[in-house]
């Protein structure tokens, strides 16, 4: 797996296994951001216009354990922010 995989994984399973009753999404995007920014990538932020794509690429994996959709979502965002910056500059 890439970085950009890697951090989709583990932002995925952790929302999977939802292991609290309350803040499995807040603490998960933080692990996704914590993640990027480790590794050289800035965090991401998911906007309500991306929701439903959020939340279907989500269930993706949680029913079919197919990640592609997930990492595919973040790559995109990822790169949103690349073209912001060259934008600015």
């Amino acid at each position: 797996m890439n970085s950009i995989e890697l951090t989709a994984w583990a932002h995925a399973e952790f929302v999977r296994i939802h292991p609290f009753i309350d803040g499995n999404g807040r603490t998960s995007r933080l692990i996704m951001n914590y993640q990027l920014m480790i590794n050289g990538f800035l965090p991401i932020s998911i906007a309500k216009e991306s929701g439903l794509e959020y939340y279907n690429a989500l269930e993706e994996y949680a029913v079919k354990g197919n990640l592609e959709p997930f990492a595919e979502l973040v790559a995109k965002l990822e790169e949103q922010l690349d073209t912001y910056i060259q934008l600015i500059k």
